[in-house]
């Protein structure tokens, strides 16, 4: 499974994606520890002190964002796209 990761993140894991195995029924909870397991960094940046995903983080599953599909509970079937943005500031 490729989790795509975008800005602020990618200097974290070192380049645009991270290859994770494939987890067929895993939850998006189930990826972000896995993740969290590989990169330590990204827990301060993708959840709360809750363990909740962060306010302006956007976690995408499949192109929609997962507080609309189940949150962390969402199950990621074989062959998900996922994709993480970290909050973006700026603009005039």
């Amino acid at each position: 499974m490729e989790v795509r990761v975008y800005a602020t993140l990618r200097p974290i894991v070192g380049g645009r994606s991270v290859s994770l195995p494939d987890r067929d029924g895993a939850t998006i909870a189930q990826v972000i520890d896995d993740l969290i397991a590989r990169f330590p960094a990204l827990r301060e940046r993708l959840l709360s002190e809750a363990g909740e995903i962060r306010p302006y983080v956007a976690v995408m599953l499949d192109g929609r964002d997962v507080r609309h599909v189940g949150g962390l509970d969402a199950v990621v079937a074989a062959g998900a796209e996922i994709d993480i943005f970290p909050p973006v500031a700026g603009g005039a």
